[in-house]
């Protein structure tokens, strides 16, 4: 009886070093990218980011994805911007000037149930909005800044380019406080 005490005093404390001695990973980093896909209020049948070039009219509306290929870990604040950047006249010159309106977001990347998912937008391409000068699109810029809540790891920049049914290239940047990414979509207005 002693014996069977003394074994399963030895069970219990083998059991309580292993579990004393389980690898925690306290690592931050911010997601790799695929790339963004879209609809547009014209063209509702544009899913999935099709390749091929993106026409946009005045007044258009344009529902866009960055879409995440892994996620990020360990992260508190997150922002992301997005720019929709075209030509328009300006009205006291009357010259042709660039313009561009940005829509912000605020949220927790872990904390919130869809804190973690793939950033979208609804951006409205202005009613003034000048036919695009050839050889120079028009551009919506995607910025993520993350804010890291453990120990930041440095991740390799660049994104996956082998999926060509996404749009644009997002880029990410790793620190050991915070990372981020910046990505850009192209599109001319016709």
């Amino acid at each position: 009886m002693y014996q069977s005490k003394i074994q399963k005093l030895l069970t219990l404390a083998c059991c309580l070093l292993t579990v004393g001695c389980t690898k925690n990973d306290y690592s931050s980093y911010c997601p790799t990218w695929l790339g963004f896909t879209y609809k547009t209020g014209n063209y509702p049948n544009y899913v999935q980011g099709n390749p091929r070039k993106v026409i946009l009219h005045s007044g258009d509306s344009i529902h866009i994805t960055a879409h995440q290929d892994k996620r990020g870990h360990l992260i508190n604040a997150t922002y992301y911007t997005w720019t929709i950047c075209y030509d328009t006249i300006d009205i006291e010159s009357g010259e042709r000037v660039h313009a561009k309106k940005s829509y912000d977001r605020h949220t927790n990347y872990d904390g919130y149930a869809d804190g973690a998912d793939d950033p979208v937008c609804h951006l409205l391409l202005p009613a003034n909005a000048l036919p695009t000068e050839y050889g120079k699109p028009d551009t919506i810029k995607f910025v993520a800044r993350y804010s890291y809540s453990g120990q930041g790891i440095t991740i390799e920049t660049g994104n996956i380019v082998t999926n060509t049914s996404y749009n644009g290239r997002i880029t990410p940047q790793s620190g050991p406080t915070g990372g981020g990414a910046a990505g850009n979509f192209y599109f001319d207005v016709e």
